[in-house]
């Protein structure tokens, strides 16, 4: 399904108001369902931003007042107010403020720059029926920021001496088809493991409300075939993480939610975080998910997704865990290298890795119904951008490379 293929006049009315505000990417980009890897280019950075008069000291003004958010945060950090912000920081506020008055976004945002929260902050509904808004403890579903946590669930278990990225996932699947042989971990976590993605066949969308289980959607693509020898090219998709998902269950002996929880979420300190069990309508404790600004979305039961996008989280809990994947919290460095080591199209494992104007990025989009989230974070100058909406239509990667601009840019 491609967003460009809808069009509204509020949509238009809104786009061109805004144009004339301000220079962002406002249109959404053409996407494929349930989290495209792809992203946007940010033509602006410079990595010596931090060199020039009112570059990133400038983002913060000391405001002993500030309010933290409800969330203890790791320690260390410290959060600035919208109103406490330098002149980059007010920008990144007014720019999200505009869209959302354009009705072009809601959803909750965090930007972070060298340990130091500059913005945390909510726009726009959670539930407009219950007059509920968003805000930095709204629960999101992430849709394909799951992958980053299934693949870190994979390093930890390779970690631990249980996992062989080499070996054939046969080697921990059950009545494994002899075509899957020659495809080995490493394969799955790359998309380069030719196994067609289910959530492009016919009979999803009609489904995609539906409750399943994991060894449901495996049989869905298990005798699919392949679309190309293992390791000759890449084709992002979902079933591979499904099928990473089942490993991590195989390997750990418990459901794939526990392990996520148990393994990341609870010693991160990712109390907002979880696998959404909601069936036939959303929970309550997440935000609804909505077409546009006030059109409510189309439910769907991300069981359907599981291992490749069924995990809600809010931008705090975003932003611990990317503190987490920073040092080695969670993964020693040797893991961390490997995840974050590009291969084919620029992917490693459940993250893009690029350099736009030489500056290193690491980022994932995520796109499903009701959902459009997208994190980049730039580790060589300690800076984070988390955009969580729950508005399909939002440009999730082009707000938040925009705001990546505003952060960076000269």
């Amino acid at each position: 399904m491609h967003k460009l293929a809808q069009s509204t006049l509020v949509i238009i009315a809104a786009g061109l108001l805004l144009i004339l505000m301000l220079s962002a990417p406002l249109v959404p980009g053409d996407r494929l369902r349930s989290g495209a890897a792809g992203g946007g280019i940010l033509a602006t950075i410079a990595p010596s931003a931090t060199s020039e008069a009112g570059g990133w000291a400038g983002l913060f003004a000391p405001d002993p007042s500030a309010t933290p958010t409800a969330t203890p945060l790791p320690e260390g950090l410290a959060i600035a107010t919208p109103e406490a912000l330098g002149p980059r920081g007010q920008a990144i506020d007014a720019y999200l403020t505009s869209l959302t008055d354009a009705r072009l976004f809601q959803g909750s945002v965090l930007v972070a720059l060298q340990g130091r929260i500059a913005l945390a902050r909510g726009y726009g509904m959670a539930d407009a029926a219950r007059g509920v808004p968003n805000t930095p403890q709204t629960r999101f579903r992430l849709a394909s920021l799951t992958k980053a946590f299934t693949a870190a669930g994979i390093m930890i278990l390779q970690q631990r001496g249980l996992v062989d990225l080499n070996a054939s996932i046969c080697t921990y699947l059950d009545d494994c088809p002899e075509l899957w042989r020659g495809i080995t971990v490493h394969h799955l976590l790359s998309h380069t493991s030719g196994i067609p993605n289910y959530t492009d066949f016919l009979d999803f969308e009609p489904t995609e409300m539906n409750h399943t289980t994991p060894d449901a959607l495996v049989a869905r693509f298990r005798d699919a075939g392949v679309s190309f020898a293992p390791g000759a090219a890449y084709a992002y998709g979902n079933s591979a993480y499904v099928l990473a998902g089942r490993i991590i269950e195989r390997v750990a002996g418990r459901p794939y939610a526990d392990f996520i929880r148990d393994e990341i979420f609870i010693p991160l300190g990712m109390r907002g975080s979880g696998y959404d069990v909601s069936m036939g309508g959303y929970s309550p404790e997440l935000a609804i998910g909505y077409n546009n600004f006030d059109e409510p979305a189309s439910f769907i039961d991300v069981s359907t997704l599981d291992s490749a996008g069924a995990l809600f989280s809010t931008v705090e809990d975003m932003y611990r865990w990317d503190r987490a994947l920073a040092g080695d919290q969670l993964l020693g460095a040797e893991q961390r290298t490997r995840m974050f080591t590009p291969g084919l199209r620029d992917y490693g494992y459940g993250w893009r890795i690029t350099r736009p104007s030489g500056l290193l990025m690491i980022s994932h989009p995520g796109d499903m119904t009701g959902a459009s989230t997208y994190i980049s974070r730039f580790p060589e100058v300690d800076a984070t951008v988390i955009v969580l909406s729950n508005m399909y239509w939002a440009d999730a990667v082009g707000i938040g490379d925009h705001i990546a601009n505003l952060l960076l840019g000269n």
